[in-house]
């Protein structure tokens, strides 16, 4: 947390620290100058020279006083402003490590998502903590002098007073942890409440909600959830604040019994009037100070917390087995080529999603030549999709290797090998932005080339789509704003098709059902297009994936899958030639389409 905040300003972290250091001696002089003050009315004559030292003791009281709270408020000022800084470093830096690593393993596996929630609603306690650490600090300071105070009236004083901090402080981080395993243990269900509450609310949804009568029934479950989770976490608020009272009545007897005590020094002549003042008043800063660190430790230690998060994403976006920034930590033998001669080839491939026990794919060997137009059919859940992570590098294999004209994937920088791909899935992005930067980003260094925006657009027969909006390229897309031009699902295809266009030599093109909102001739016309353009490209290997049999007749190889293994593979013809999983659902989907 300290190094955050030295990174974000050390300017500012170095005056802060000095606010800090002037205003704990502020505070603590207070309680020295009253006593001389009053040592100076009880032992004087109060006239002449007593009369002006008494008054320079007041002053000097009221300039100390004044003096803390100045310096007090200047750090809240400098606190606030350093905090609102680290917390934009702090959420960009959880945003660029998200989105940073190459796989997809924690945007899809619940325990990482909950972390990766928790972290973002706990983000806050990470940059507060440096806030509440620096006030530790602060508090301590005037403590310490506090103790020099007291044990220079009596020893026993200090330790009557400094006995119940230690107890305090550790009734307090016990505290802390019922708060936090309490957010731990409802993060699952507090996810769930969210999605039901959205599914009820967001617009996408709202046609089949309203139209089945399913929004009570949805946010009657929200509710129980919520209510599940106020429960869980107000039982652990209930506990965490009975810890807290403790504490804090720990603080009051020291006090209570320090106060007594030199109550008893002054009868017995041991103590002046003016060190049971200094007792009375270094007792009350103690005692509020020492509460008010116990208080801020709390919030430190969810700042460790928090930070311990922040570590875990830190490391899990350097884990070579995320693909992560240590994936290869040394030169790589082999560079991609320009293009493929011999093609991609799969080598003994199984993967199991990270877990899970089901094995989704099982020992794969598949090569899909250069310049080929590969489909890959199968029912639902025979592993197509999960089969295009793997080739995109959003997952690794457990088990075999994918080469591509014979370069291991695995042994190259995840940019390195997702520069040379261009891809379009079934569960595509909808970037609200104008339509020509939502084409633009499938390449960014020509986001705003305009020409090649509309070549693109042209390669997916998007072009009619841009003609009929009221802007054309420069249109505000989706229905979020209030400029927002809405978009049917079949058309935020189009447009996704021709992102995945953009890209002028991709070595691998994948199209995961990205034609599912288009009606069978539509599918069969756009991948008849991206085949002939596959063929004057020998160079890479296109992708179709697809449950629709009829679609892909014009394909160069087909590839069946069923339950994670290859079944079949060939020709349309060669495939239709001989009795199998492929003749036989080809027949059955041409029937239902025809009649």
């Amino acid at each position: 947390m300290l190094v955050l905040a030295w990174r974000t300003d050390r300017r500012a972290g170095l005056v802060l620290a000095a606010f800090l250091l002037c205003g704990a001696v502020s505070h603590g002089l207070v309680g020295v100058f009253l006593r001389e003050l009053t040592d100076t009315i009880f032992t004087g004559a109060m006239a002449g020279p007593a009369v002006l030292e008494a008054g320079l003791w007041a002053l000097a009281a009221g300039g100390a006083l004044a003096a803390g709270v100045a310096f007090g408020r200047a750090e809240l000022a400098l606190m606030q402003e350093l905090a609102e800084r680290m917390g934009v470093a702090v959420q960009e830096e959880i945003l660029t490590l998200t989105s940073g690593v190459p796989t997809i393993e924690h945007l899809e596996r619940p325990e990482h998502l909950d972390r990766l929630r928790t972290l973002r609603e706990e983000s806050r306690q990470l940059y507060f903590a440096v806030w509440a650490l620096a006030l530790v600090v602060e508090h301590a300071a005037q403590i310490g002098l506090g103790v020099a105070l007291l044990a220079a009236v009596h020893p026993l004083l200090p330790l009557l007073l400094g006995g119940a901090v230690l107890p305090s402080l550790l009734v307090r981080g016990r505290a802390a942890r019922h708060i936090d395993a309490a957010a731990e243990r409802t993060a699952e269900t507090t996810r769930l409440e969210q999605h039901l509450s959205e599914t009820v609310t967001d617009a996408e949804p709202a046609k089949e909600v309203r139209l089945s009568g399913a929004a009570s029934a949805l946010d009657g479950m929200a509710r129980r959830h919520w209510e599940e989770v106020s429960g869980v976490q107000a039982r652990a608020g209930v506990r965490a604040g009975l810890l807290t009272f403790a504490g804090s009545a720990t603080f009051l007897a020291g006090y209570v019994a320090a106060l007594g005590h030199a109550a008893w020094l002054a009868r017995q002549g041991l103590a002046t009037p003016g060190d049971l003042v200094l007792v009375a008043t270094v007792g009350v800063q103690f005692v509020t100070q020492a509460s008010r660190l116990a208080f801020h430790f709390g919030s430190v230690t969810a700042g460790l917390r928090a930070a311990a998060r922040l570590a875990w994403l830190r490391a899990y976006a350097d884990d070579p087995r995320a693909g992560g920034r240590r994936a290869v930590p040394g030169p790589i033998a082999r560079a991609l080529p320009d293009r493929l001669d011999d093609g991609i080839t799969l080598h003994g491939v199984s993967f199991t999603y990270p877990g899970t026990t089901r094995q989704v794919l099982h020992d794969l060997d598949l090569r899909l030549p250069a310049g080929a137009t590969v489909a890959l059919v199968g029912s639902h859940g025979s592993g197509k999709t999960t089969l295009a992570k793997l080739l995109c590098g959003l997952y690794h294999p457990d088990q075999g290797e994918i080469r591509a004209d014979g370069v291991p994937l695995h042994g190259l920088p995840p940019q390195e090998w997702r520069r040379r791909i261009s891809a379009v899935f079934q569960d595509l992005a909808r970037f609200e932005l104008t339509a020509a930067e939502t084409v633009g980003v499938g390449d960014l260094p020509r986001l705003g080339d305009r020409r090649a925006v509309e070549e693109a657009l042209a390669r997916a027969g998007a072009t009619g789509l841009i003609a009929g909006l009221p802007d054309g390229l420069s249109t505000e897309l989706g229905d979020t704003f209030e400029r927002g031009h809405r978009l049917s699902g079949g058309q935020w295809q189009r447009l996704a098709l021709a992102r995945a266009s953009m890209r002028r030599s991709p070595l691998l093109l994948v199209l995961d059902e990205p034609t599912a909102s288009l009606d069978a001739p539509a599918e069969s016309a756009v991948f008849a297009r991206y085949a002939e353009a596959a063929r004057r490209h020998p160079g890479a290997v296109t992708l179709l994936i697809t449950h629709r049999f009829p679609t892909v007749r014009t394909a160069d190889l087909i590839v069946v899958l069923d339950a994670g293994r290859i079944v079949q593979q060939g020709t349309h013809d060669a495939l239709m030639a001989r009795p199998g999983p492929y003749a036989d659902l080809y027949a059955l989907q041409r029937a239902a389409f025809t009649g």
